[in-house]
């Protein structure tokens, strides 16, 4: 009879020893599954919530007024400093054809001949220098335009973010990075309208 009491309560508590383990393993289990759910909604919201777009920078610089202005001015400054090069090109190749005629026909005696050649060689030189001089101006004017250009654009886009609320705005090109993106996450219109909006009443 002692012996039978031993046995049952012996299974009694294998029973409860495998009741406590398969609560507390069900619970982890549970537990498991509760936080992968909440994961996998807490990812679903972010990314609903991450909102990106995209500008086609070059459509936008090749109609943004302010652009198109500058561009135009540079392009006369362009014109006008070649005419004003050229101009003095042609003089100073008139000066050294008359020079090579004066000592063929030996015009000129060997002591003109020498002072004459070294006044030309120094006013080639002055032309050289003249012609680096144009250059380089006309790039820190071209460098200017694209700073002056790319603030207003950058500013205007922080503007207009703080009523669209992206998280991230590109900028593409054609022939660009990124190979493919939805229609409505291409603001490039609105960008434009608002710039040169901005731009004609700031004139």
């Amino acid at each position: 009879m002692k012996n039978a009491s031993y046995l049952i309560n012996a299974l009694m508590a294998i029973a409860i020893i495998v009741l406590f383990v398969l609560y507390f393993s069900d619970s982890d289990s549970d537990s498991q599954e509760l936080d992968s759910v909440a994961d996998t909604e807490t990812g679903i919201e972010q990314s609903g919530n991450f909102k990106v777009a995209y500008v086609y920078i070059d459509s936008l610089l090749a109609n943004y007024k302010l652009a198109q202005e500058l561009s135009e001015k540079l392009l006369s400054s362009k014109e006008n400093l070649e005419k004003e090069l050229s101009s003095k090109g042609e003089k100073l190749e008139k000066k050294i054809a008359d020079f090579q005629y004066q000592i063929q026909k030996r015009l000129i005696t060997s002591w003109d001949a020498e002072e004459k050649e070294k006044l030309l060689t120094e006013e080639q030189q002055v032309f050289i220098n003249l012609q680096n001089d144009m250059q380089n101006r006309l790039l820190r004017d071209e460098q200017d335009m694209n700073q002056q250009v790319y603030t207003t654009v950058i500013d205007y886009v922080n503007k207009y973010n703080e009523t669209h609320g992206y998280n991230l705005i590109l900028s593409q090109t054609s022939g660009g990075a990124l190979l493919y993106a939805d229609d409505y996450m291409n603001v490039t219109l609105q960008v434009l309208d608002g710039l040169n909006a901005a731009y004609v009443a700031s004139k």
